[in-house]
């Protein structure tokens, strides 16, 4: 029984491991994910500081609310992708105690 009982939490442990390698990946694609939107932001902000300076009137008024609101989204996700890899990082730590206690 204690053989059986043994290769019982072998094979869970096996389980939990599988999925915190899945998590690793997945938050590694959500960093890359926000890094690349932070990439696009950065980018938009050199050409903006490049060519919008001397925008006037209407134009100009139209072109920083879009600029607000770029901001404001930008800053959502970055928001939003720490929160989901906090989330992710609390997982794993779970599984990897759930492994320990196996052990």
């Amino acid at each position: 029984m204690e053989l059986l009982d043994e290769i019982e939490k072998k094979v869970q442990r096996g389980k939990f491991l599988l999925m915190v390698e899945i998590l690793e990946g997945y938050r590694s694609n959500v960093h890359q994910a926000v890094n690349r939107i932070d990439g696009s932001l950065q980018m938009y902000r050199s050409a903006d500081s490049s060519y919008a300076k001397h925008w006037e009137g209407e134009t100009r008024n139209k072109y920083e609310e879009i600029t607000a609101e770029i901001q404001h989204i930008g800053n959502k996700i970055d928001q939003q992708g720490d929160r989901l890899i906090n989330a992710i990082n609390k997982e794993i730590r779970s599984l990897l105690a759930k492994c320990e206690a196996l052990r």
